[in-house]
């Protein structure tokens, strides 16, 4: 089927939608107690699979969606994550066991493992420069965080109207994305390498190693924010700063920062060409340590809005530092990075656990702490790499 010729605002308007469904999954997350509810034969971790499977299955796709971007076309790519992600999202309103619904998660994550690179992909397929910078920024950080409050949002609010198995209805949404894009977006034409250099055309593009430390780096990152969306409410609530609901709100203030940062990365990033990824992840510490200092619950919503709006700049910087690093010719690999930050998700329990119980502590703010000191350590690690000679780079990318 053609696709119809259309302007280039359009055209950025249907590649940011398509980071919308980003961090979905999250619905599960706002109905969970009533999940946990339904299921009281189960462990409650068991259940909590229902939130935390998608996460970890979408690893899979994403670490072969370089290969995938090379064997499909883009717009089948689209289609079948985007399916998956509808098929796997609404079904479980129409089951009562917990392991098909379950599995049900899993096949969502499948859709979400294909769309958040290729969210990425199409962007540095269509536009570059400053253009494909202010993209990238805000489908990551701004449209990511409007379609996660939305998820989580719509799905608590028809979960508390009807019953739980309705807040999985919110996945039927994506539907007019599908369409507008099936219809309107076009295909990208893919990348060759230049005629002059047809005899090396033949041999395997490498990706330069550095590739692979920003994505180890992603992972890091990822895990040692999850110290904060984990504890943060236990420190409001254990140290007697506010309730349940304003716990919620540090979190969605944190979600705030997030998105306003969308806006203005682009230009972020034009004064800051080299340093901008160091001092976001520095950023992002110095947020975690004034939420773990914080005496009062107002000094607590200013850490989370200052780590946030880091987060913001973070995140959608190493897409940009990854897809800048991709040379022509080579599979995307920005695959990497959506799988990097599905493992950080996956592992940093794990992690935490392992630190809190070495120094003999527990949940709390002692975690923030952790996170703070691994994110200004991170940092120096970034900074440090970035300023090192062009030639040393070059060397160790040729490697």
């Amino acid at each position: 089927m053609a696709v119809k010729t259309i302007s280039r605002n359009f055209l950025k308007f249907l590649v940011v939608i398509l980071a919308f469904q980003d961090v979905a999954a999250g619905v599960a997350g706002s109905i969970m107690a009533d999940i946990i509810k339904a299921f009281p034969q189960y462990d409650p971790t068991i259940v909590m699979l229902v939130a935390t499977f998608p996460g970890l299955i979408q690893i899979v796709p994403a670490l072969f969606y370089g290969k995938l971007s090379k064997m499909f076309k883009k717009r089948t790519l689209l289609f079948v994550g985007l399916s998956l992600f509808i098929i796997g999202g609404v079904l479980p309103t129409f089951v009562d066991n917990l392991w098909v619904i379950i599995a049900l998660r899993g096949i969502l994550g499948l859709g979400v493992g294909i769309t958040m690179p290729l969210s990425v992909d199409v962007i540095t397929d269509f536009f570059d420069g400053r253009e494909r910078d202010f993209l990238i920024g805000f489908g990551t950080s701004t449209i990511a965080c409007i379609g996660a409050i939305f998820f989580q949002l719509v799905g608590g609010i028809l979960a508390d109207a009807y019953g739980w198995h309705y807040g999985f209805l919110t996945y039927l949404f994506p539907i007019w994305i599908l369409a507008f894009t099936i219809l309107y977006l076009p295909e990208p034409e893919r990348k060759q390498v230049s005629k002059v250099d047809s005899n090396q055309a033949a041999v395997k593009v490498k990706l330069p190693k550095a590739i692979y430390w920003v994505s180890l780096g992603q992972v890091l990152y990822s895990g040692l924010i999850f110290g904060y969306v984990v504890n943060i409410s236990v420190v409001i609530q254990a140290d007697k700063l506010g309730n349940a609901t304003e716990a919620g709100l540090a979190i969605s203030i944190f979600t705030f920062g997030t998105l306003i940062a969308g806006f203005l990365f682009g230009k972020i990033k034009h004064k800051l060409p080299t340093m901008y990824l160091p001092m976001a992840v520095l950023l992002t510490g110095i947020g975690m340590a004034i939420c773990y200092y914080a005496p009062t619950l107002t000094m607590i919503l200013i850490g989370s809005v200052f780590g946030g709006f880091a987060m913001g700049i973070g995140l959608p910087g190493v897409f940009t530092r990854v897809s800048e690093l991709t040379p022509v010719g080579a599979p995307s690999s920005v695959g990497l990075v959506v799988a990097g930050q599905g493992i950080g998700g996956v592992l940093a329990p794990f992690g935490f656990q392992v630190i809190q119980n070495i120094f003999n502590q527990d949940i709390g703010r002692f975690p923030l702490a952790v996170s703070a000191i691994g994110l200004v350590l991170l940092a120096l690690i970034w900074g440090i790499s970035v300023m090192k000679p062009k030639r040393d780079i070059e060397a160790t990318l040729s490697q």
